[in-house]
């Protein structure tokens, strides 16, 4: 799942304490943050994270997870207070990307692939 977020500019540090906290509380959900980053050129500082979960379910039980969590309701008045827009598109790894070193295509041990 790729999560594109606006911040208001006026409080990005406030908004990427917020995500940061957020990355455990979804992590101990079984969610795989693959990477975050920030835009330098385009609109400036716009987040992109990308999500990697098992199906629609995960989303749902991830996001009951963070909304259960003590701290929600002061994670909730950051986010709320300091996103312009997010976009959540779901996605489907492309057939030409590359694998992982170390890891092996899908059904492969490491082991079986040649040096």
């Amino acid at each position: 799942m790729q999560a594109t977020i606006e911040p208001n500019p006026e409080g990005l540090p406030q908004l990427l304490a917020v995500l940061a906290e957020m990355v455990g509380i979804l992590e101990a959900e079984g969610w795989r943050l693959a990477g975050a980053f920030q835009q330098r050129s385009g609109r400036l500082q716009t987040i992109i994270d990308l999500w990697e979960l098992d199906d629609y379910n995960h989303y749902a039980r991830g996001l009951q997870a963070l909304s259960r969590h003590a701290r929600f309701p002061a994670i909730a008045q950051v986010l709320a207070a300091n996103i312009r827009s997010e976009t959540l598109v779901f996605l489907d790894k492309a057939p030409y990307m590359r694998q992982a070193a170390g890891s092996a295509p899908e059904g492969r041990k490491p082991e079986e692939l040649n040096p």
